[in-house]
């Protein structure tokens, strides 16, 4: 009985384990200040550390490095965004060194980690915008993932594969539509 015991306390362990990705780690017990926290309250969230993504709607090089404007969505427990019909808004991720534009694409999902910095206004299109800024510590661009349909074949088991399948085709009855309905007659 106690080799039971021991297997599942082994299993939880294992299981509380981050799977986070290493470019993203933190050091443990490092309180991350979420994305609404630095939109309502930049001045008390300039410092602090923060683990943000979202998808990138914009990649511009400089002199000075890279900024990433990206439109933030939530992240789930291994830190890859997850798109939903609404975003809190905007931030801007503020790299060292040169990125480059056809790899961190328009529309690609992305994680940062880093200190948040001064928020800094500028305009989306013509609407004055205040961005949190993000120093990167770290970044994680994540793959893109084909969603694969499957679909479901209803035939008998035994008749799924062709090498069990009769030599005819067999057919089930289903419902018969009749077109031969009967005429009104408006001669009254």
């Amino acid at each position: 009985m106690l080799k039971y015991w021991l297997t599942a306390i082994a299993a939880l362990s294992l299981g509380a384990c981050s799977m986070v990705p290493d470019e993203l780690a933190v050091v443990e017990n490092t309180n991350l200040v979420e994305y609404a926290t630095a939109l309502e309250n930049p001045q008390q969230a300039t410092g602090k550390m923060a683990r943000w993504g979202g998808v990138i709607a914009q990649v511009r090089n400089n002199n000075d490095g890279t900024i990433v404007e990206v439109v933030n969505y939530p992240l789930n427990s291994y830190g890859r965004p997850v798109a939903t019909d609404s975003s809190d808004g905007r931030f801007r991720a503020m790299i060292d060194g040169f990125i480059d534009p056809m790899v961190y694409e328009k529309g690609r999902f992305v994680t940062f980690t880093g200190v948040i910095g001064e928020p800094v206004e500028d305009k989306i299109d013509e609407f004055p915008y205040l961005f949190p800024t993000l120093n990167v510590t770290g970044k994680y661009l994540w793959k893109e993932v084909d969603e694969n349909r499957a679909e479901v074949d209803y035939s008998s088991l035994w008749y799924r594969h062709y090498w069990y399948s009769p030599p005819y085709r067999v057919y089930y009855p289903v419902p018969v539509r009749n077109n031969n309905e009967p005429k009104q007659d408006n001669n009254n």
